[in-house]
């Protein structure tokens, strides 16, 4: 029989009796399984004094301490943000000075005849469990706010590293393309090669961020499988052609013609594993073979004659910042997380990487991934074109149409406006929104494109994108930004933008753009806009500007009528005043009042008023309860949250 744990608990008691404190503390002593230390106070102001501290697991409270009261203790215990569970005790049963004492604070009222009773016990150990929960609650929360501290400062990263990174690769790959430059296009590769890996490694180190979070999404859409592969045969031939390697991409079966795949995402797979077979085998070939099972999935396994995988590592090359070769010796460059990305991105897909490995003789490393439905008619051998570039990065060169660049940086503004010139097209520049709108507005059938940044002085891209569209300018515009997230395409869609293009800016992406917004056949409609007017009507109470702003934003996309407030009075003058809300928002951290005590007032005057309670961090179960609250949403609030709550309005 093994012996049961035994639980330390540090146990205040405050008493003024001495005679109670030695039949307390027998008792405490003799309970089992538990081990108390007891500190005894029996003055008002010392017995305060301990409990600030917040030292104690528990705290036992005789209601009658001098010319004090328990209740006095209780009450000033809680103004001094005291989180030590107290229970109460006394003499003689009184059920007024019970509510009184659980309405003040104590975990439960206990008569001292019924300490030696198993209601004692039971008490105590409830007390114990609110305290444990308690802590528990709290590290949680300590740990969301860390969470998204590091979603902050990740976004931060991103735009900050991306920018000067776009001026980098983009005029680095201008200078390539010119003949008369030869002599020193070496050098140039070299910087084009380094910071291509640079921003690789920012995007590994943002996607494995996404991926933990689990906010990446998925974008399928119909893919050549013919030229995906033949991209990727491109990519790599002349890479295994250094080291003296075959490379070849093999179908074992007849394969559909187009797919329905994220083609960025599986490429990125495909590369990080071809990547490391290449890296890692010295001789001999790297081959990948390409099956269509008969349960629509299609399989790929990428195999190499390298240096194999030592069996105790095989399962720790698929966890974060992990190296096959010791990283003191190894010339290989990579942070290490190119396979935990590969396995988390086959996970989304719906299928797993597998690994195979002989120490010495070579890998195979194998995934497949669901297509859903699949034509049979379309079958057909794999036929690879083996002539064509790794990536086409050439522009369209019979464009034309007028272009405005919307965007503070002054690299960024030639880089664009040199690209675009190479197409045919023209293009003007205005250094941030308030510009943009002058020029807008003066000529607006000038232009048949905006490209526009997101972070700009002055004005930003947000607020000038709903500028123009209230001023009923409805040409297509393209965000630029380089802290693109989850769910970030569709909020600025329907914020007025026409797409979202990320820094930095890839040429070939760029030259897709541009064909596709000045074409003929394209046709913008006042339609798409979204409009401000809508039947549902939104009190935001919000006390930071760009918050409130930005929440006025979305909503007006929703087609939802929108009436700020920035502290509790102004939000209660509305309320009172003509005007009915279809729902009030409320931030939880008000200047003059707390979100919550608002809530509260406003049900006691009108109890079906729809309340949501904007906030930080998960407010109190029982806080809510009391104030009535309707519905909850954690900052940062989305534009899908918003969605949510008007349907439910609706």
């Amino acid at each position: 029989m093994t012996k049961e744990s035994v639980s330390e608990v540090n146990v205040l008691l405050i008493e003024d009796d001495e005679d109670d404190y030695i039949l307390t503390l027998d008792y405490l002593q003799s309970i089992p399984n538990f081990k108390f230390n007891l500190v005894w106070q029996s003055q008002y102001h010392q017995a305060l004094e301990a409990l600030e501290s917040n030292g104690f697991d528990l705290c036992l409270l005789d209601y009658q301490l001098g010319p004090q009261t328990g209740l006095s203790v209780l009450k000033e215990a809680r103004a001094r943000q005291v989180h030590t569970p107290i229970i109460m005790l006394t003499g003689q049963s009184d059920e007024v000075l019970d509510n009184e004492a659980l309405k003040a604070g104590a975990e439960d009222f206990v008569l001292k005849s019924e300490i030696s009773s198993a209601r004692f016990i039971r008490s105590i150990r409830y007390a114990l469990a609110r305290k444990e929960l308690e802590r528990e609650r709290l590290e949680r929360l300590r740990v969301e706010s860390d969470s998204r501290a590091k979603d902050r400062f990740l976004a931060h990263l991103s735009h900050e590293l991306r920018t000067p990174l776009t001026s980098i690769l983009g005029y680095t790959n201008l200078l390539l393309s010119r003949e008369e430059l030869q002599n020193v296009k070496p050098e140039l590769s070299i910087i084009n090669n380094n910071s291509e890996h640079l921003l690789n490694l920012l995007n590994d180190v943002l996607d494995l961020s996404k991926l933990n979070e689990n906010r990446l999404q998925l974008n399928k859409q119909s893919t050549c499988l013919n030229s995906f592969l033949s991209d990727l045969y491109s990519l790599f031939k002349m890479a295994a052609a250094k080291k003296g390697l075959s490379f070849s991409i093999e179908a074992k079966t007849p394969l559909p013609q187009d797919v329905k795949v994220d083609k960025t995402r599986l490429k990125q797979v495909l590369i990080n594993i071809i990547y490391n077979a290449i890296k890692f085998t010295s001789s001999g070939f790297v081959k990948v073979e390409i099956t269509l099972q008969a349960d629509a999935k299609l399989e790929f396994k990428v195999i190499d004659t390298g240096i194999g995988i030592p069996c105790e590592k095989l399962k720790r090359i698929f966890k974060p910042f992990e190296q096959v070769q010791n990283v003191t010796t190894r010339t290989d460059e990579g942070a290490g997380l190119g396979l935990a990305i590969s396995s988390a991105l086959i996970k989304l897909m719906g299928g797993e990487l597998a690994v195979e490995s002989t120490l010495g003789e070579g890998s195979e490393f194998g995934f497949s991934i669901d297509l859903g439905a699949i034509d049979e008619m379309t079958l057909a051998p794999l036929m690879l074109d083996k002539t064509q570039n790794a990536t086409d990065n050439s522009l369209p060169s019979d464009l034309q149409g007028h272009i405005l660049i919307v965007e503070d940086i002054s690299e960024i503004q030639m880089l664009l406006r040199t690209l675009i010139g190479q197409t045919g097209a023209t293009a003007e520049i205005a250094g941030d929104g308030i510009e943009a709108l002058a020029m807008l507005k003066d000529n607006p059938d000038k232009y048949d494109l905006v490209f526009m940044d997101l972070h700009m002085p002055r004005m930003d891209g947000r607020d000038t994108i709903v500028a123009l569209r209230e001023r009923g300018i409805d040409l297509p515009v393209v965000a630029l930004t380089a802290a693109a997230q989850k769910g970030t395409k569709e909020e600025l869609m329907a914020l007025g933008f026409s797409d979202m293009m990320s820094k930095p800016v890839n040429v070939s992406e760029l030259g897709e753009y541009l064909a596709h917004y000045l074409s003929d056949e394209l046709a913008t409609s006042s339609d798409d806009v979204a409009q401000t007017t809508g039947t549902l009507r939104f009190l935001v109470v919000e006390d930071d500007a760009d918050t409130r702003n930005l929440l006025k934003l979305l909503l007006n996309s929703l087609q939802v009528n929108v009436v700020t407030a920035e502290c509790a009075q102004t939000c209660w003058q509305y309320f009172v005043g003509p005007e009915r809300f279809d729902t009030i928002l409320l931030d939880i951290g008000l200047p003059d009042k707390s979100g919550l005590t608002l809530a509260r007032e406003i049900k006691a005057q009108d109890p079906n008023q729809h309340i949501v309670i904007a906030s930080g961090f998960d407010p109190e179960p029982e806080k809510l309860a009391e104030s009535q609250v309707d519905d909850v949403l954690l900052k940062p609030i989305t534009l899908v949250d918003l969605k949510e709550i008007k349907e439910k309005l609706v």
